[in-house]
Formats: structure tokens, C-alpha cells, sequence
């Protein structure tokens, strides 16, 4: 099995060599939001949802094929809570987009500045990052602070609670500010400015390797026999790239969820400071040997989720979800939409959507409702419609929020490939965004390069799951698992389209986010 715990779905498969995945269960994952922009997770909701999610997986299991043997985890990054002596989470799961550590990263870039960090970790000093959250910690939930033990992410609080036993996979420990992405290896002088050692923090673990195996308590609650290995797959955005087969240098990944990332695969870590000054990041491979350069839009498929609360009406009686505002003084959990009624509101999203017909839509929007990260890192850049008349409608709205995304990833795969001096001859698409028809048609026009969609919904969990497969001997190595990765279907556009949005791109959309960068002082 393989489970993809991300920032609004929990999801685990069932897999088999040879056959791909044979099962799907989604949980959704709650989160919480206090006032002033904080958002963060309850330990115990998340192992539960988790902990129904394999439960599901198991009872569809049975049959001849018997019980699932391994169990592999991938998750988002960033996000994490304290351990205590007794290997429990003491507090809450601050979530990655979490901002209220901005005063903390601020301080390690006076401290260390922002070159020197890149040149360590391949990140720019942000409030996402694990360090940053340590420092926040320390000084605002002091007493959780004192006890803490260990650190763990998502993925190595799941295998915790699986196994009893701590580990990680470099692509997510060099998410935190405090890893040395040159030796693979924790930063002892970046932890000690948050009063820890490597020894807080998780060790690292090869690809395929085992943390630990299911707990007999574990195994009561889940179905399953107990002493099943259980693995780290890595960053979910990096276990996608598994279960999509990215793993040699020059592959490229567009990984679309509620975030969406433009990952391109090298042999080593892209140290240079136009990297930096960019606004991208460069990072480890769960692979070993492998590293790679990647940017994000933070509002994706969050992007979409806005779009169908304002024009197409809350959720749940009211609530909006992750992007409602919380009463005053009040913390509260998003509310979990039932399937129906999400799939019918996406329903009239793809109605409009194939209303507007092929091609881009006169309006252009620059998509940041969580300002930008890459290229050219902004954070007050806004969310931004130009061009609207009387005369358009809701149908080209939707399609210019389509059209918009895909034009800034565009922008961020033009800039990888001039920065790395690298050709894409082929970007493959995963994530839930691949399955809209009309924004893979987008961006089979802009390109760069061949457009591949990874047929499997659930990349990152078959990533997984693969690296379970390796960890309970189902796979030889992990390059005999990597044959299992998902196969993929090309996506053209007709010339004539090409042509129309490369125009829109390079007249209008390019332009007009070059000015705000003028303006701001960035360009």
C-alpha cells in the first residue's frame, strides 16, 4: 500500500507488481485556522483519517490476493510537530503555509543572510520551512517546546504511529532550512540557533529502506499482520515524481494539487545564486544520487477551490472551506464538503469550461492568491483579473483562471530550463489537476516541449507504494519498482491553438507580470 497525506486529501492504494493500482480511499484532511492567517492540523485527526484510509485499502484486499505486506508514506512537506519522551505529539501540526514563523525566518536571514543559507540547504529563508516553525515555537508555545524530544513531519509522524520508530527520506528532510543538501545529512550549526542537534531530529534513511514494522497495536486497529515494514517514500511532490517514472536528470514533473510544482530532475543539487534570486529551490531526490531544481504556485488547485466558493457557491451550509474567514477570535475547522456535493460544484466548473471551447479567453489572470514564489519570488503579489468588459461572463472567468495557471507555469519552466541551461524536451502532468481537460489542452499549447499526462490519479501514492514494494521484497531494487511506475498519455493541441496562446503568453500575460515586477522593484 501507499498513502499521500496531503493538505486537503489523505489518500491510500492498494497496488500489486505488474498491475498498477487496484484500489483508491480519499479522507479529507481537516485542518484549522486561527485568526490572523495561522492554520494547523490535530495530530490525532490526521492518524485517524490516515489510519481509515489503509483500513479501507485492507478490506478491499480481501480475497485471493491476501493482505497488503508493506506500507509505504509520502506527505507534504514543511509540516511537523514535537515528540515527547513517551514518542507522543505534544501540540498541534503547524501547516506548511502557516506564516506566523515570517518574524522567525526574517531573523535567520540577518542572522546567517540568504546566500549563505541557499548555499547549505538550496532554500531561501521563509516561514514555511521547518527552522523557522522550531524558532516560532520556542518563543510563542514554550512549554510544548521543553518537551520536545524529536521532530517529526507528517510522513514520520504516520510511520511513528505505525511503527513505534522514527526515520525519514532526504527529499523531505531537506525541506526543513536545517539540512545539508551538499553531504545529505542534518546541519548541526543551522539546528543548534533553535537549541537542537541531529539527534532531534529523524534519521535518514536509503529509498526503500524500512523505518520499522507494524506494531501489534497498529495492526489490531488496521487489519493487517503485525511486522509489515513500513517505509518513507519521501516529499509527496518527490514520490509523484516516482510514480510517474521522473527519476533521471533532465526529466521534468508538473505536479498539480492545491499547490502546484514544476520539478526538474538533476545529478546534483543547483547551488547557483541565480537559482536563489529567482525565487526556486534545489533540493534531494528521494532517489539517491539524484537531486533537483523546482518553483511552485501556491495556488493551484487552491486557485479552483476559490473560484467555486465565490461564483458557484459555499459549501456545507455556508462554510467556505479552507478560504472562509474565521469568526472573530474564533478557531475553527475547515468543513468537509460531502463527495456529492464537491463533484457537483466541479461539474458546473467543467460545464463552463467547456462553454468557453478551445483556446485562451480575452481576460488574463496572474494567479496569485498566496502570492508568488517562483519565478521571482513576491509575496504581496495578489490575484489579479485585467481586461474584463461588460460583455464577459462567468464562462470566461473560469477559463481565464484556467488559462492564467497555466500560463505562469510556463513562465516557471521557461526559467528552468535558461537557468539550468537544460532543454525540456517533454514535461510529464500529474495531480487532480491533470484530469481537467480543458487546462492540459493549455498546457499542451504553451508547452515547453511534449506534454505526457501520468494516467494514475494518485502518482505520489503509487510512489509509495512502490517504495513499500522494495521494502518488503516484492521489488528486487528500487529500479525494478521504478518499472511499475504509471504509464502516460500524450496530449497535443492543434497548431492554430498553439499559436493563440503562445501569442496570449508572450503579448499580453508575460508583459503584464514583467510591469508589476517593474513596479514592485523586483525586476
Amino acid at each position: 500500500m501507499g498513502v499521500d497525506v496531503g493538505s486537503t486529501h489523505i489518500k491510500a492504494v492498494l497496488a500489486a507488481p505488474g498491475s498498477g493500482v487496484l484500489h483508491v480511499a480519499r479522507r479529507p484532511t481537516e485542518t484549522h485556522v486561527v485568526r490572523g492567517g495561522g492554520a494547523y492540523h490535530r495530530p490525532a485527526e490526521l492518524l485517524a483519517a490516515v489510519s481509515a484510509a489503509i483500513a479501507e485499502c485492507v478490506a478491499a484486499a480481501d480475497g485471493p490476493g491476501g493482505k497488503p505486506t508493506a506500507i509505504g508514506i509520502a506527505s507534504m512537506a514543511e509540516a511537523g510537530v514535537p515528540i515527547d519522551r513517551r514518542n507522543l505529539p505534544v501540540g498541534d501540526i503547524l501547516a506548511w503555509y502557516d506564516p506566523r514563523p515570517e518574524r522567525q525566518a526574517a531573523w535567520l536571514e540577518r542572522q546567517i543572510g540568504a546566500p549563505a543559507l541557499f548555499a547549505r540547504t538550496g532554500l531561501r529563508p521563509e516561514p514555511k520551512y521547518t527552522l523557522p516553525k522550531l524558532l516560532w515555537l520556542r518563543e510563542h508555545k514554550a512549554a510544548d517546546f521543553t518537551r520536545l524530544r524529536h521532530w517529526a513531519g507528517v510522513s514520520e509522524l504516520v510511520a511513528l504511529d505505525l511503527t513505534g520508530e522514527l526515520g525519514t527520506n532526504a527529499s523531505l528532510a531537506c525541506r526543513t532550512l536545517a539540512f545539508d543538501v551538499t553531504r545529505r545529512c542534518w546541519d548541526r550549526d543551522l539546528l543548534a540557533l533553535a537549541s537542537l542537534g541531529p539527534d532531534e531530529m529523524a534519521p535518514i534513511l536509503p529509498l526503500g529502506t524500512a523505518v520499522g514494522g507494524l506494531t501489534a497495536v497498529a495492526a489490531a486497529r488496521l487489519g493487517l499482520p503485525p511486522g509489515i515494514p513500513v517505509a518513507i517514500a519521501g516529499h509527496d511532490h518527490i514520490a509523484a515524481a516516482l510514480g510517474a517514472g521522473v527519476i533521471k536528470p533532465g526529466d521534468v514533473l508538473d505536479s498539480m494539487g492545491t499547490a502546484e510544482q514544476a520539478l526538474l530532475v538533476t545529478g546534483a543539487p543547483v547551488l547557483i545564486e541565480e537559482v536563489r534570486r529567482g525565487g526556486f529551490s534545489t533540493g534531494c531526490h528521494a532517489i539517491d544520487g539524484l537531486a533537483y531544481v523546482a518553483g511552485g504556485l501556491q495556488s493551484s488547485g487552491a486557485l479552483i477551490e476559490w473560484f467555486l466558493d465565490t461564483f458557484l457557491g459555499p459549501l456545507a451550509g455556508g462554510t467556505t472551506g479552507t478560504w472562509g474567514p474565521a469568526p472573530a477570535g474564533a478557531t475553527t475547522a475547515a468543513t468537509a464538503p460531502t463527495a456529492a456535493a464537491e463533484s457537483d460544484r466541479y461539474a458546473r466548473f467543467i460545464a463552463l469550461l467547456d462553454q468557453a471551447g478551445p483556446g485562451p479567453v480575452e481576460p488574463i489572470v496572474r494567479p496569485y492568491l498566496r502570492g508568488r514564489t517562483a519565478p521571482h519570488r513576491d509575496p504581496a503579489a495578489s490575484l489579479e483579473f485585467e481586461g474584463l468588459r461588460e460583455t464577459h461572463t462567468l464562462v470566461d472567468l473560469a477559463a481565464a483562471v484556467v488559462d492564467g495557471a497555466a500560463y505562469h507555469v510556463r513562465w516557471m519552466l521557461d526559467e528552468l530550463a535558461r537557468i539550468t541551461g537544460t532543454s525540456l524536451d517533454r514535461v510529464k502532468v500529474t495531480g487532480g489537476g491533470a484530469r481537467n481537460r480543458r487546462w492540459v489542452v493549455a498546457k499542451a499549447a504553451l508547452g515547453p516541449g511534449r506534454l505526457e499526462v501520468v494516467r494514475t490519479g494518485e502518482a505520489a501514492a503509487l510512489g509509495a507504494a512502490l517504495v513499500a514494494g522494495v521494502a518488503c521484497g516484492a521489488y528486487e531494487s528500487v529500479a525494478d519498482a521504478l518499472a511499475d511506475a504509471s504509464p502516460f498519455d500524450r496530449v497535443t493541441a492543434p497548431v492554430t491553438i498553439q499559436a493563440r496562446y503562445d501569442a496570449a503568453y508572450l503579448d499580453r500575460w508575460l508583459p503584464a507580470v514583467i510591469t508589476r515586477l517593474r513596479q514592485s522593484g523586483l525586476a
